[in-house]
């Protein structure tokens, strides 16, 4: 899989592309409408992120360390192939990954919440949560707080 390469007629007919852009408005038309459509496929990312949490048997098995660093390091290849920094995109889906591994550590407390208490008893108890230090890259406070193993 690579990054599908996306043309401004893809975001809108009428969009007028960068190398054409007559002033601002067609700039920020442009960005605003990209903008949009990341924030549209977070959210599509989260519902299948918080659909995985089904498949998790425990709390333990959801930060996943060595997804997460096979992620990272496509997603840094992906910019290469864009032509963008890879020192630019690794930490930022650094930072999505870990808030994604938060909202489906609560999605599945929540669920399990809602079982009998039978069913409960048989889940490992949750982690202790931590701040993340300032410039500590996400996958090593994966490791940290979660172990290195799958």
């Amino acid at each position: 899989m690579s990054p599908a390469v996306v043309a401004p007629e893809d975001l809108a007919p009428d969009l007028v592309p960068p190398e054409a852009v007559a002033g601002l408005g067609d700039v920020r038309r442009g960005i605003d409408l990209i903008d949009a459509r990341i924030v549209g496929l977070l959210g599509l990312r989260l519902r299948y992120v918080l659909a995985a949490a089904d498949f998790k048997p425990d709390i333990a098995s959801i930060p996943a360390p060595e997804r997460v660093r096979q992620m990272l390091d496509q997603r840094a290849a992906w910019a290469a192939e864009a032509g963008l920094a890879p020192d630019f995109i690794g930490p930022l889906f650094g930072q999505v990954a870990e808030w994604f591994i938060r909202q489906q550590v609560a999605h599945w407390r929540a669920c399990r919440a809602e079982r009998p208490a039978a069913d409960r008893r048989s889940s490992a108890p949750a982690p202790s949560p931590s701040a993340r230090p300032p410039g500590q890259p996400a996958l090593d406070r994966v490791e940290r707080v979660h172990g290195a193993g799958d």
